[in-house]
């Protein structure tokens, strides 16, 4: 019994020491958090090189990362700690993000730090693509977490003006009364909010132009406003969107708009 339990820690301490510059070997492996519980690892980093390295930068490809380097002079495949924090709000499913470091000595590769972990949302917010079914998450991670949708229309057209909004909650994180919209929060002109719950639990948000007649326009300008939906959700009960409606001449010659600006 002594020597099974020395041999199941001694293979346990040799995959943890396979895992270098990487929190963890693979997404299969990879621990999930809430999304009200942020995403921290602190990795082993080791220098490849066989020569000493001082690193110059950091960079990271999510500028919402926390990052610590315990030491920036690394000897010959020498090793220190890197701590990393990740808010996860507004974030569901796999995430990935690397973490670059720069020796002073340009001649050498810079070294990647790899973050792997999964989110399960408290309440996931999605954009839907025209035509796609409203039940379903999109395919396109493009479209999921989105939480600033723009719009471009004519100003003569402005009764044109559509989104979907799909709000859904895993099985272990809906409310005990079904996930529920308490309120839409908007005080603008343009745009009006009604939310629809639908069969599987998941609730349709249709935003469509408050100008109904085809006739009708509006002023050429641009708008960006905050569209706040309140849930009966503990841990999310409060769900803020920006909207970024452009009204100009030159709508629709440009392809089909994606529902953000950037994340």
């Amino acid at each position: 019994m002594r020597a099974l339990l020395l041999c199941m820690l001694t293979l346990v301490c040799v995959t943890a020491a396979e895992v270098e510059n990487a929190n963890v070997a693979s997404m299969d492996v990879a621990p999930e958090l809430r999304e009200n519980e942020p995403f921290t690892a602190v990795v082993t980093v080791v220098n490849p090189h066989d020569r000493a390295v001082r690193i110059k930068q950091v960079d990271s490809t999510c500028s919402c990362t926390q990052i610590d380097l315990a030491s920036h002079f690394l000897l010959p495949h020498g090793r220190t700690t890197l701590t990393a924090a990740v808010d996860n709000r507004n974030a569901s499913g796999e995430r990935s993000y690397t973490i670059t470091l720069y020796p002073s000595d340009s001649e050498l590769p810079a070294i990647d730090v790899a973050l792997r972990w999964k989110v399960r949302p408290a309440i996931a917010v999605d954009a839907l693509p025209p035509g796609s079914d409203p039940l379903a998450r999109p395919t396109d991670e493009s479209w999921r977490d989105v939480y600033r949708y723009v719009a471009h229309e004519r100003p003569d057209e402005p009764n044109r003006l559509r989104k979907r909004i799909r709000l859904w909650s895993p099985a272990n994180e809906l409310p005990a009364d079904g996930l529920k919209i308490l309120g839409i929060d908007y005080d603008g002109a343009v745009w009006q909010f009604t939310p629809v719950t639908q069969s599987d639990g998941s609730i349709l948000i249709v935003a469509k132009s408050q100008v109904k007649d085809p006739g009708k326009e509006l002023a050429a300008g641009r708008w960006d406003e905050p569209v706040i939906i309140r849930t009966n959700h503990p841990d999310k009960p409060r769900i803020e969107l920006d909207f970024v409606t452009i009204l100009a001449m030159d709508a629709g010659t440009n392809p089909i708009d994606r529902p953000t600006l950037g994340k």
